[in-house]
């Protein structure tokens, strides 16, 4: 069995997305169907609005971004906080092939769908 996840690159030698971005923030999946050859992106963001988050696909680039303000009133304060309020911002590079079909929030778990593009034309090849 391989895996091929070419299609994903998540900018780690880039130094900027290093030095600006926690990359264990926040956490994710890529599920691959192995029947259709689609992808979806599954995203914990447990405690996040529709309107505290922002996705953004532009040619080749899909960006996430949360802005979370603080939700405590004037007389309070956390004895333990479990959760992150924290804006994030986390990039995934696309192959050319594949193109974003739809986002979903639900129950803390933001819900990217990818599908192959008619016109790929990429090929994984052997290695004699």
């Amino acid at each position: 069995m391989t895996i091929d996840i070419s299609k994903f690159w998540l900018g780690m030698n880039n130094d900027w997305l290093l030095q600006n971005t926690d990359t264990s923030y926040p956490r994710y999946n890529i599920v691959e169907n192995v029947e259709t050859g689609n992808y979806r992106i599954e995203v914990a963001i447990p405690g996040w609005s529709k309107e505290e988050l922002e996705v953004i696909h532009e040619d080749n680039e899909l960006l996430l971004k949360g802005r979370k303000e603080r939700k405590l009133g004037d007389t309070e304060r956390f004895v333990h906080q479990g959760l992150s309020l924290k804006s994030f911002e986390r990039k995934f590079i696309l192959n050319n092939d594949l193109k974003v079909d739809s986002g979903e929030l639900v129950d803390g778990l933001l819900t990217i769908a990818l599908s192959k593009t008619p016109n790929s034309n990429r090929k994984v090849l052997e290695i004699n």
